[in-house]
């Protein structure tokens, strides 16, 4: 058990509300409150974590967080869990995931690089191989297989549908009016369909397999909204970047206009993101609740946990997000939160939340 003396700081870092203004100092780093404070502004009684579980700040929860189980088909565990820090997994070798992605699953490398390039960087769990101009060689020459003989085919493959269409007009002509009309009206057909096809058929380039894997990992993120996640030391929210309107689906470059969005009034960040909870709580719709909050790296156990904590939907998903607030501390931010909602394809939801916190005072758009 560990017990501690009245500390004068009253800020929400270190306290936590029990009822009306009765704070209780929180629990440090691998423990959690057992018991609450009996005096005001006091540490109340804390246990250490259990065995496979832990608490990597000061808390005011009742159990700590179960560690993370790396995926047995694409993880390997780097670093053990221990009572302040949760296990580390990355990627297998030959597949990666980018740092500010939030994968479900790690992507292959990419195995070489396109002729003319040449590799400065080998593929890590985290980031792809890396490949810049070659500079240093002669001009590269297409490769048979790739360049040259592609152009061979077309041509040859146009050649052989032009002689094939010559002769069947010719026949055709030889017959009746009815006969030639079909003909023509197949020629037509033909030429519409087939050649578009030869063209695509032919006309692919070699950057394709590194392409595909930036596609994998970017198609949901094309507009992605970021920000640091430092804090300031005055406690004042990073940055937040906000499509001023969605871009439409046909559109596949560039990205809508952003502004800044930032606490009204250099409002305390934490507080502010907690007062911020229940629009997300009323916009994301309840089937997409469970994959937001794995997105966010909460365990089941800890969504399980949460849920248990009250009957009430809008209850449990409130305790879902303060769970995640109190496991990431000052990384957890407004922008963590819009990024993961855009990365689901909920665009719409992004921006309806966004309004209902500019309507509610709570974020401005930044000068």
């Amino acid at each position: 058990m560990v017990t501690a003396p009245t500390i004068p700081d009253d800020d929400t870092d270190n306290f936590y509300t029990v009822y009306g203004n009765h704070k209780c100092q929180k629990c440090p780093p691998g423990t959690f409150v057992f018991q609450p404070c009996a005096i005001p502004r006091s540490r109340g009684t804390c246990r250490p974590c259990e065995n496979n579980t832990f608490s990597k700040l000061p808390n005011s929860f009742k159990a700590c967080f179960s560690c993370r189980a790396c995926r047995i088909l694409d993880e390997v565990e780097v670093k053990r869990c221990t009572a302040t820090t949760d296990t580390e997994c990355a990627c297998k070798n030959g597949t990666f995931c980018l740092p500010d992605h939030a994968c479900e699953t790690c992507s292959k490398c990419t195995t070489s690089c396109d002729p003319g390039e040449k590799k400065v960087q080998d593929c890590t769990p985290t980031s792809d191989i890396k490949c810049v101009p070659d500079t240093t060689s002669s001009p590269p020459t297409s490769s048979p297989g790739v360049g040259d003989h592609k152009w061979i085919w077309l041509i040859v493959a146009s050649l052989a549908l032009g002689l094939f269409a010559v002769l069947g007009l010719v026949w055709c002509w030889k017959k009746n009016t009815s006969f030639r009309n079909a003909c023509t009206g197949f020629w037509s057909s033909t030429s519409t369909q087939f050649l578009p096809y030869l063209q695509k058929r032919f006309s692919l380039g070699p950057r394709e397999e590194r392409d595909d894997n930036m596609l994998n990992m970017q198609r949901n993120q094309r507009c992605k909204i970021f920000s640091s996640s430092r804090s300031t030391a005055n406690g004042q929210a990073p940055d937040v970047m906000i499509p001023l309107r969605a871009s439409p689906p046909e559109e596949g470059q560039g990205c809508a206009e952003r502004r800044k969005l930032v606490p009204e009034n250099g409002r305390n960040a934490a507080e502010t993101l907690s007062r911020a909870f229940d629009s997300f709580i009323n916009k994301v719709p309840s089937k997409d609740w469970r994959r937001f909050m794995r997105l966010l790296n909460l365990t089941d156990n800890e969504i399980d946990s949460a849920a248990n904590f009250s009957q009430y939907a809008n209850e449990q998903h409130y305790q879902m997000l303060r769970t995640w607030l109190d496991k990431n501390g000052q990384a957890a931010t407004l922008s963590v939160l819009l990024e993961v909602l855009n990365g689901m394809d909920l665009k719409g939801i992004v921006e309806e939340v966004t309004k209902d916190l500019v309507a509610q005072r709570l974020y401005v758009y930044e000068e």
